[in-house]
């Protein structure tokens, strides 16, 4: 492994639950830790009850909160609240994101509250993620490859909408390709968008990812629409057919 691969390991092993830790009464089992964001800590786990290797999401909004054990805990006394509304909104997502059922968008399972904070538990997709393949030098899209892909993100997104969601966090690093060559729609931002028309502490955890993210994401409170899935998804294929992402929102 590589200085930078040991950094990064080290660096998502911060705050993170243990390797071997167990959760929902030993169901689960934590066997590596995948990423971290502004909410929350992603980890592959072995569910002991089917046997078979899946992901868990874990409500982790790390600007407020911190480990105690294997507890999360506020860091002070006025961030309890805060906390407390951001695992509400994350266990409200999960009931929402579980009523979809499509072949193109991620799988969530159960949902449960553990360890004073929430926990998904959500298909492993055995592939690799549109942003790997458009910077690999060994492979290519084709021309009609890459409009059946779009094609099978825009049902999976019109399938969001139809519930009243958006997903809030479309990019090629979500998007994963599996091996047998489906496109899945991963990692959800469903919470950090309700948390924007909350409190300006909880606001201030909003995430945008430069060139991809429309103009309202990068304001608290703003509008956030279909249109804004839609802008994301566009700037997403504009990376694929250019090879790299459209400027700033917020310079154009």
């Amino acid at each position: 492994m590589t200085d930078v691969g040991i950094a990064t390991n080290e660096t998502l092993a911060e705050q993170a639950l243990p390797i071997g830790a167990p959760l929902s009464d030993g169901q689960f089992t934590i066997t590596d830790h995948l990423g971290a964001g502004g909410f929350g800590k992603t980890y592959k786990a072995m569910d002991n009850v089917l046997g078979r290797t899946i992901v868990i999401k874990e409500c982790f909004p790390a600007d407020f909160c911190t480990r105690n054990g294997n507890s999360v805990v506020a860091r002070n006394a006025s961030y309890v609240q805060p906390v407390r509304s951001i695992v509400d909104m994350f266990m409200r997502e999960a009931r929402s994101l579980a009523k979809l059922r499509h072949p193109n968008i991620v799988g969530v399972h159960r949902a449960f509250e553990e360890n004073d904070t929430a926990y998904m538990a959500l298909d492993l997709i055995d592939g690799c993620d549109l942003l790997s393949i458009l910077q690999s030098k060994e492979t290519s899209l084709s021309p009609n490859r890459i409009k059946s892909i779009l094609v099978q993100m825009l049902d999976a997104i019109e399938k969001v909408h139809e519930v009243d969601l958006l997903h809030r966090d479309i990019s090629p690093d979500n998007i994963i390709i599996e091996k047998t060559g489906t496109p899945v729609l991963i990692d959800f931002g469903a919470a950090r968008g309700d948390a924007s028309r909350r409190t300006r502490a909880v606001s201030s955890l909003l995430v945008v990812k430069d060139g991809y993210s429309p103009q309202e994401f990068y304001v608290a409170g703003s509008d956030q629409t279909p249109s804004s899935d839609l802008y994301a998804l566009a700037a997403t294929f504009y990376h694929v057919l250019s090879g790299a992402a459209p400027a700033h929102s917020q310079t154009r």
